[in-house]
Order: structure tokens, then C-alpha cells, then sequence
């Protein structure tokens, strides 16, 4: 009897250890929908109890490796041919077992940047068509949300989706029409790792090591890490006293602003405001929308009324009036009170508070002084997010108050563009320009996922530092090949046309920056360079083809990873130069059968310079199948030549016969 209990009691003992053993854990790039990299070696990785053996099978492989004494365990699977056909994957280890299914086998792609690469299908050109053919099985994306860490992160919460005429809209559209023209020329699927977050600068995204080791860049790292033990571990309620504290400031130094703009406006002296104020006279404008007619370049303030009906049953209730997003700052009124103003806001929709006891049955008056400080001005925002409802209540029941309003100028504006209001205090280097972040936040929970390579669109915000950059993105690229082991593809996306025209032959700008692109292209090996200088919009940084960027990335990597030699990898480059008399000799590679000018033009965009260091338009030929001939009446012994050397080139027009442009270049 004695033994019998002991055999239970031991076997009891066994389950409750059982039991209790820790979950096979894998990070969110191996779940449902997932792609893996075709013929290469693929690692699996993931946590467990340290000590534990780990086995995957999958594609008629079994691998088995042993947590360590974190509880870390990483395997390799032998290469695995292109399956559009999904499959299982299955791991078990220490009495546990995790199935995945619906894994396809083809290319994998990483779709890094700022916004042009987050630009969506839904916002890209001809999106309607784009979404209603975005049933695509064989098309999977998994989106890095937009998380920060100051260490490297194993996971990040995000799945697989497969794209459908629902989803499509939602994936990048670069990476989407890149997956499409690799799907139509290899018929293999396509996993795009959609890591990427508008507005920011190159430093977020580069390991943090990389950056400490450079000495361009060391001692802002070193200056971070002091702030940081500065900081300590403050609690939140210090976090929150502190906040406060820059709120009452915004507040104290807003109010100032407004009162010196206000000083000299009509409309705040002569009572616009007011419920009983006569507006017969004033005009009508449509809202949403941004000013146009005589009001377009006009920089002031333009005040708004609106008459709206409350019905009986709001009577005495706190209201929530949602106006819009006011390009750039307003005060809102409602039967001549205030209930909110906004300052330097100008993408914002507001959002305001009328108190209960300011609320009657019947016809009430709103006003907005809405202040323009530069740019376009206005209220935007769509029709139906322009409304009025009771506190509390669904937006069912909420009055659309678009349409008409009657509007008037107040006065011009001068001066600065007021206080901006204070984010929550962030610690340092949790920011998101702070270096590193996203590195670790981002991109380390897909390290070291296979890949056939990656694609990187961003620059716009590092513009204003194009020498900095030649050194950045090199170091970028670097700590990523660093990080995943390999020297994997990596093509980069140059800016594409952008700002008014300008008619002077050296305008730099985003040329700068463009050379910095060009420059990590030329010097750091397995790198493309996607040129879009035909591309663009004077007045839209988010150019809308995105379907040509796609095509041009896709066909670069089919002629670098695939043998695709029949398929540019590029337009033309500039490979050197010669002076030939008063004629500067120019030679470039990957022209195709000839060098031309776009639709049959005569070539353009070439500043030819002097000896005096004086830069002129110059008159250009093509004098071979792969040479240029630059010359200009007052230039006699030409010392240097640029080409499409503005933010927006429009002059440049040479392709090659594949029509793919010439990359902007300088000899000097």
C-alpha cells in the first residue's frame, strides 16, 4: 500500500511539473499566413524552459536544438523550395506542442522607411482598381506597429494577414506593387515584413552599437546615456506633476500669443462672436475645405459663423461640437463663449466641451476665429466628422453641421507661429527620433527571419543634413547586415521630385540629399538604387505612383537575386568624365541600347561649369550610345557638370531605352 501511494504521489508530482513547464513561445513572425525564404537556410526561434529539447518539423524536416540557460533556443531548417500551398509547421518540447499552419514558401522582402514606404494601397494612385484586384493568396504582410524600446525586443504584437479585396488597401503600396511584379515573373509567393513609421529620420532605425562606434556620432550617444542616468526611474506621479507643470506654461504663453494677434482684429473688437452680431453681409464658404479664391494665399485670421438648431430634448446638456481640423490655430465660440481654443495644431481635429447650462432648445450661433500662420488655410476633415451631439451619446445621434458657413477676414498675420502644447514627458531616448529605438522596438523581433532582401524609402526627414546622411545610411544598412548575419540585397529608394521649380541650374536641397543615396549606393556593395526624379509633386511630398516605385525595386531585385539579366536593374549612371575642348565628355553605365530624352524630347537638365565658377544651363547631345556631350557659348574650358541638381528637376529628362531615368549626378 505504502508503494502504491508513493507510485501516485510521484506520478502526481510528474503532471503538476508538467503542468507547470513553461509554453513554447515563438515571436509573432511565425504564426498563421507566415512566408518563409525560399532556398536558403531558415532559422526558427523562440523561448522555453532552459534545458528543454525543442524539435520543429516542417516541409519534411525535423530539427531539434536545447534551450539555453535563458530559456532561448534557435534551429535551422535546410533550404526548401518555392510552395503556394500551405503548409504546417510544428514545434514540441518539454511535453508541449505548438501548430502553425498556412505557410507558404517563396520571397521575403522588408519594407523599411518613413511615410512614402507607409503610404498605403488605399491612398497610392488608382486605389479603387488597386483594392478590387487584392485578392492575392499567395500575398502575405505582416506591420511592425509603432512601438519604441531602448533595448532590442523578441516580440512585438503583430500577425501575418493575407490580402484580400478587405485587407489590401491597408498594405504598403510600394511593397505591394513590388510583390506583384516579383509574383509575375517568378510565380512564387511574397512575404512583406511592413516595418515603418512616417516622419522619421534614419538614427531611430541604426542599432545602437553602430552609432557608439562611429565617431561622427559617438558622442551624442555618449550625452544620451548620461541623460538617461539623470533621468533614473522617476515614478509616473512625478512623470504627471511634471507634465502639468509644461501645461500651465503652454497655457500661460498661449494666452499671451493670442492676445497680441487679437490686439488688432476687427473681429474681436467689433464682437463677431456675439449671438445677436449681424453677419447678413458676409460671405459663403463650404466647410470642409481650404480656402481658395481671394482668401488662398492669405496668412490671417477668417472667421466663421454657422447658425445650427437644438433640438428640445439637448436642452441643459453638455455638448461635444467637433469643428474639424483649423489650419492652424483657432478660438471656437458657442453664443458668443468660449468653450476651446488650439494653438499650432494645424492636422488636429478638435474637439470641445459646451457646458450644460449654455445650452437652450432652438437656434444657437457658433464662431470659429480660425488663424492661418502659413500655407494653405481652413477647416478640414470629412463632412461627417464636422458635427454636434449630447456628451455620452453615440455618433448616430450627432448633427452634421458641414456645408455653408458665412465667413469674414479679421486681420493678417504677422509674427511667430505660436507655443506648440507639450507631448507627455518621454524619457530619454524613448522619443521617436532618439537613436536606436525602432531598431529595437521594430525591427529586432524579425532578427534573423530570412529574407530575400530589403527596400528602404525615408530621407525627406534628414534633408536638411545630406553630409551627415553619406555616413548614416551606410551605417544604417551595416547594422542591419550586421544584426541579420548576412550581406542580404538592399535597395534604396531616392527622393523623388518634390518644391516649386526653380530655374537656377544649382538649387542643392533635396539634390543633397539624393547624392547622399546615390553615394551609399556606389559605395556599399549589394545595394540598388531606385531613381524617381520623373515622379513627384511640387505640392505633395507623398507622391501617389507608387506603382512605378514598385515596378522599378522589383525589377532590380529579379536582375540581382534572379538572373533576371534581360530586366533593368536601374537607369543610367554617371561613371566619369573628360574635357574635350570647350565640351565636358560625360560616360554612364546601365543605359540600355542608348541614352534619350523622355517622349522624344530633346535631353536636358545639365549645368555646365566655368572656370570663373560660374554654373549655366548647358547645351547637351548624346554622342554615343552610352556618352553625353555638355557644352554652353560662355563656357570655354568646362571645369565641372551637374545634373538634376533642384528638388524638383523637371529639366532632367533622360532615360535609357528602357525609359527608366538618369540618376542625378555631379562630376565635381
Amino acid at each position: 500500500m505504502k508503494s502504491a501511494l508513493s507510485c501516485l504521489i510521484l506520478c502526481l508530482s510528474i503532471a503538476c511539473a508538467q503542468s507547470d513547464a513553461k509554453a513554447i513561445d515563438l515571436p509573432a513572425v511565425f504564426s498563421p499566413h507566415a512566408v518563409f525564404q525560399m532556398n536558403t537556410e531558415l532559422p526558427v526561434w523562440g523561448t522555453a524552459d532552459p534545458g528543454t529539447e525543442v524539435t520543429v518539423k516542417f516541409a519534411g524536416q525535423s530539427v531539434t536544438g536545447k534551450t539555453n540557460e535563458s530559456g532561448s533556443w534557435r534551429v535551422t531548417l535546410e533550404p526548401i523550395p518555392a510552395n503556394d500551398q500551405g503548409q504546417k509547421m510544428v514545434i514540441s518540447g518539454g511535453g508541449k506542442r505548438v501548430v502553425i499552419g498556412d505557410i507558404l514558401v517563396g520571397v521575403v522582402w522588408l519594407c523599411g522607411g518613413q511615410s512614402n514606404m507607409e503610404w498605403t494601397v488605399r491612398q497610392s494612385m488608382n486605389s479603387k482598381e488597386e483594392i478590387a484586384a487584392g485578392d492575392l493568396p499567395w500575398l502575405r504582410c505582416i506591420n511592425a506597429p509603432h512601438v519604441l524600446s531602448r533595448n532590442p525586443e523578441r516580440d512585438i504584437d503583430a500577425r501575418w494577414r493575407v490580402s484580400t479585396q478587405q485587407t489590401a488597401g491597408s498594405f504598403t503600396a510600394v511593397g505591394t506593387y513590388m510583390a506583384r511584379r516579383l509574383h509575375e515573373e517568378l510565380g512564387v509567393p511574397v512575404g512583406l515584413l511592413d516595418v515603418n513609421w512616417g516622419g522619421t529620420r534614419a538614427e531611430p532605425w541604426t542599432e545602437m552599437g553602430a552609432l557608439k562606434r562611429h565617431p561622427r556620432f559617438r558622442q551624442r550617444i555618449l550625452d544620451l546615456e548620461s541623460e538617461i542616468r539623470r533621468w533614473g526611474n522617476r515614478t509616473q506621479e512625478e512623470i504627471s506633476k511634471l507634465y502639468e507643470s509644461q501645461k500651465i506654461d503652454f497655457e500661460g504663453n498661449a494666452t499671451l500669443w493670442w492676445d497680441k494677434k487679437l490686439a488688432s482684429d476687427p473681429g474681436s473688437s467689433e464682437g463677431w462672436a456675439r449671438q445677436d452680431f449681424d453677419d447678413s453681409e458676409w460671405t459663403e464658404m463650404s466647410v470642409p475645405g481650404l480656402w481658395d479664391g481671394d482668401n488662398s494665399d492669405w496668412d490671417g485670421l477668417v472667421w466663421y459663423r454657422k447658425t445650427v438648431e437644438i433640438p428640445e430634448e439637448w436642452q441643459g446638456k453638455d455638448l461635444i461640437l467637433e469643428p474639424g481640423a483649423i489650419d492652424d490655430a483657432d478660438i471656437t465660440f458657442w453664443q458668443g463663449q468660449e468653450v476651446g481654443r488650439t494653438t499650432n495644431q494645424h492636422a488636429t481635429l478638435r474637439t470641445y466641451k459646451v457646458p450644460g447650462n449654455q445650452v437652450t432648445a432652438g437656434k444657437a450661433v457658433i464662431t470659429i476665429a480660425a488663424l492661418d500662420t502659413g500655407g494653405a488655410g481652413g477647416i478640414t476633415g470629412a463632412d461627417e466628422n464636422i458635427r454636434i451631439r449630447p456628451a455620452g451619446a453615440d455618433l448616430a445621434s450627432a448633427q452634421i453641421i458641414s456645408g455653408m458657413w458665412k465667413h469674414r477676414r479679421g486681420a493678417a498675420f504677422s509674427g511667430d507661429r505660436g507655443p506648440s502644447p507639450p507631448a507627455p514627458p518621454s524619457a530619454p531616448g524613448m522619443t521617436a527620433s532618439d537613436p536606436a529605438v525602432m531598431f529595437n522596438a521594430m525591427l529586432s523581433p524579425f532578427i534573423p527571419y530570412a529574407i530575400d532582401g530589403a527596400i528602404w524609402y525615408q530621407g525627406e526627414s534628414n534633408s536638411s543634413q545630406p553630409r551627415e546622411y553619406r555616413e548614416l545610411l551606410p551605417l544604417m544598412i551595416g547594422s542591419w547586415r550586421e544584426a541579420w548575419g548576412y550581406t542580404f540585397p538592399f535597395g534604396i529608394v531616392q527622393l523623388a521630385a518634390f518644391k516649386a521649380v526653380s530655374d537656377d541650374p544649382i538649387q542643392g536641397g533635396w539634390a543633397e540629399l539624393r547624392d547622399a543615396q546615390d553615394f551609399t549606393h556606389r559605395m556599399i556593395r549589394n545595394t540598388g538604387l531606385a531613381v524617381l526624379t520623373d515622379i513627384g509633386d511640387a505640392r505633395d511630398i507623398h507622391p501617389i505612383n507608387k506603382q512605378a516605385v514598385g515596378r522599378r525595386l522589383a525589377d532590380w531585385a529579379l536582375n540581382r537575386n534572379h538572373g533576371r539579366r534581360d530586366l533593368p536593374e536601374s537607369g543610367p549612371f554617371y561613371l566619369r568624365s573628360s574635357v574635350d575642348g570647350n565640351a565636358m565628355v560625360l560616360e554612364f553605365t546601365h543605359c540600355g541600347e542608348s541614352l534619350v530624352g523622355r517622349r522624344g524630347k530633346s535631353i536636358d537638365g545639365f549645368a555646365i561649369q566655368g572656370q570663373d565658377g560660374r554654373w549655366h544651363w548647358g547645351v547637351a547631345e548624346v554622342s554615343g550610345p552610352m556618352e553625353i556631350r555638355v557644352t554652353h557659348p560662355q563656357v570655354q574650358m568646362p571645369k565641372a557638370v551637374r545634373y538634376a541638381w533642384q528638388d524638383n528637376p523637371v529639366r532632367a529628362n533622360v532615360v535609357s531605352s528602357f525609359g527608366l531615368p538618369m540618376a542625378p549626378f555631379k562630376t565635381d
